[in-house]
């Protein structure tokens, strides 16, 4: 519906076998591949709308999921990304639209009969029971996924097993670390054998380096089971490591979907090159100027010279964006003596991070930011800089629309 493709190339075709080649339990027929159904199942939003009254959450959502993806949700709080996981768990009503998982439409399916397991940012395990009782406790409490009892305590040990959990099976969750208890959570979800994984933020009570090898985790993970996951975050670092595709949404409307590296290189609008990157693109306006020469743009404080126009036309204003690590620093007295073009500034902060510098320069009403290896020459706090762009690496969007031009 946006004009942008939404189905693009599936998942990164993980599969079963990873799981025995790991060392870990091989998963039996009714593996979390198919589901309890013994379907694949992709998810497909269909001109999905969801609203709460006259605030619209999720505005015409169309977007397909291949079976056995990994898709992430990605954009800031109050942009309907978490709505849009809880309508797939059926705990919001679609307001229009339709919803599918696998070859069946869900919009009027209650919750229990959906064949999903959904993964909780609190964890939201029960204190009184075991680990296992835990684990165990969807294969008991749903008449539709129970089994007897020795398939139950079998289903729980694989579980136990693929995420490292079997030691601790008796203990309860205030004798676990946070790590520990949001493992239990993911096996509470897989012993169901889910036709669909939903992760509302699991992650984000982690710490910094419990977030990093629960990551790791969590990839793995998709590999050894192959099951469809949509995950939902508002950190880009999250998305861009863990995701086959991402979808970016922003204000209820879907912005861009596609590979992370793809999402990344070529943003399909200014909300995109803003939201993806740390530190965020940098962005100036300016008057797109298409001489017999290079493209330049022409700004308040200098120009930046532009490799391909793409579509945009001579005259118009545009908004340039430049990646941290496709800027670089030259005196202001070079400018105009080498005939080049670059961007007047002052710097204000330099950001030592050991493996590399962030330089941060006033530009205007601006800051921008440069990425730099340790070795590179820096600029002193206070000194005029010139501003140089990568023509290659520069980004131009449509000053009214913040479609991407080039």
């Amino acid at each position: 519906r946006t004009g942008r493709d939404v189905t693009a190339a599936p998942g990164r075709g993980r599969t079963l076998w990873a799981a025995s080649a790991a060392g870990a339990p091989a998963l039996d027929d009714t593996s979390p591949r198919r589901g309890r159904t013994g379907e694949m199942s992709g998810v497909t939003f269909d001109g999905v709308t969801k609203r709460f009254g006259d605030v619209v959450a999720v505005d015409q959502l169309s977007l397909q999921i291949h079976d056995g993806e990994f898709m992430v949700l990605l954009g800031p709080s109050g942009c309907g990304k978490s709505t849009a996981l809880r309508m797939v768990a059926g705990l919001e009503e679609v307001t229009s639209g339709i919803l599918t998982i696998g070859e069946r439409v869900v919009n009027h399916v209650p919750p229990r009969e959906r064949d999903i397991a959904m993964v909780f940012q609190s964890y939201a395990l029960y204190p009184h029971m075991t680990v296992a009782k835990n684990i165990e406790s969807p294969l008991v409490a749903n008449k539709a996924a129970r089994v007897d009892a020795a398939r139950r305590a079998e289903r729980v040990r694989e579980a136990a097993a693929i995420l490292g959990l079997t030691e601790y099976l008796d203990r309860k969750p205030g004798e676990l670390s946070g790590g520990q208890r949001q493992r239990v959570a993911l096996a509470r979800a897989i012993v169901r054998h889910p036709e669909v994984f939903l992760m509302d933020e699991p992650l984000s009570n982690l710490d910094a380096k419990l977030r990093t090898q629960t990551r790791l985790e969590l990839v793995e993970l998709h590999r050894r089971l192959g099951t469809t996951i949509i995950y939902v975050t508002h950190d880009q670092v999250e998305a861009m490591t863990m995701a086959d595709r991402i979808a970016v949404l922003a204000d209820g409307r879907l912005q861009q979907v596609g590979e992370p590296q793809a999402v990344y290189e070529r943003p399909a609008n200014l909300f995109v090159a803003s939201f993806i990157g740390s530190p965020p693109m940098n962005t100036i306006a300016g008057t797109l100027s298409l001489g017999p020469g290079a493209a330049t743009v022409a700004t308040a404080v200098g120009a930046v010279e532009v490799a391909d126009p793409g579509t945009g036309v001579d005259g118009a204003p545009v908004v340039v964006g430049v990646r941290p690590e496709h800027l670089d620093l030259a005196p202001v007295a070079s400018a105009g003596a080498d005939g080049a073009a670059g961007l007047e500034g002052t710097v204000e902060n330099v950001e030592l991070l050991g493996h590399e510098r962030h330089v941060v320069c006033r530009v205007g009403e601006s800051l921008m930011t440069l990425r730099h290896p340790n070795d590179h020459p820096a600029g002193a706090v206070g000194e005029r800089v010139r501003l140089v762009a990568d023509p290659k690496g520069v980004h131009l969007f449509d000053a009214r629309t913040t479609e991407r031009l080039n």
